[in-house]
């Protein structure tokens, strides 16, 4: 097992993520990041490697509420588990550091393309499955439109009992 820790600069240097931005998501995401005996942050390939994960999800639209939903889907279908080898990138695409791969190059862009289009259903499932707060918000509406529609009939009602009651004294008048 590897046992190669980072700090949190470096971490900066190797994701292209801003440190606030890391404690962040380790906050909202309840992320559980190592600690050394001081008592600072140590990051593992695997950390940094869902830091990417991540950040890509962020740059697909995806808020953190949804990610938070993917981790443990992330943890269990992504790379960067033990015995998986991966190659960080910076933002620009440009390799940064490439740990020991022990498989094929081949065998690992089929793994990474897995990996991608397991992320990619993984996606468009939470997309379209409606959370409880969309519910929630839908049957708001639903509520609202059906007032709404209450309190227009019952105002039609009334001008018509108007419209009917000056009516009658005009004739009443003639």
């Amino acid at each position: 097992m590897d046992d190669e820790r980072y700090t949190i600069s470096q971490t900066e240097k190797l994701t292209g993520i801003r440190g606030h931005v890391l404690r962040y998501w380790e906050e909202e995401l309840g992320l559980r990041i190592g600690r050394n005996a001081m008592g600072y942050r140590c990051y593992t390939r695997y950390d940094i490697q869902l830091f990417l994960n991540i950040r890509e999800l962020k740059n697909r639209g995806l808020q953190l509420k949804a990610i938070k939903e993917l981790i443990p889907r992330i943890h269990q279908y992504g790379p960067g588990s033990p015995g998986s080898k991966i190659q960080l990138l910076t933002q620009q695409g440009e390799p940064v550091e490439v740990f020991e791969q022990e498989e094929s190059q081949e065998a690992y862009d089929a793994r990474m393309q897995e990996f991608l289009e397991i992320l990619e259903r993984l996606i468009s499932q939470c997309l379209k499955k409606p959370t409880h707060e969309e519910r929630r918000c839908r049957s708001l509406d639903e509520a609202i439109r059906l007032h709404q529609l209450s309190r227009k009939e019952a105002a039609a009602t009334k001008e018509q009992k108007r419209r009917t009651s000056r009516l009658r004294r005009k004739n009443k008048n003639r």
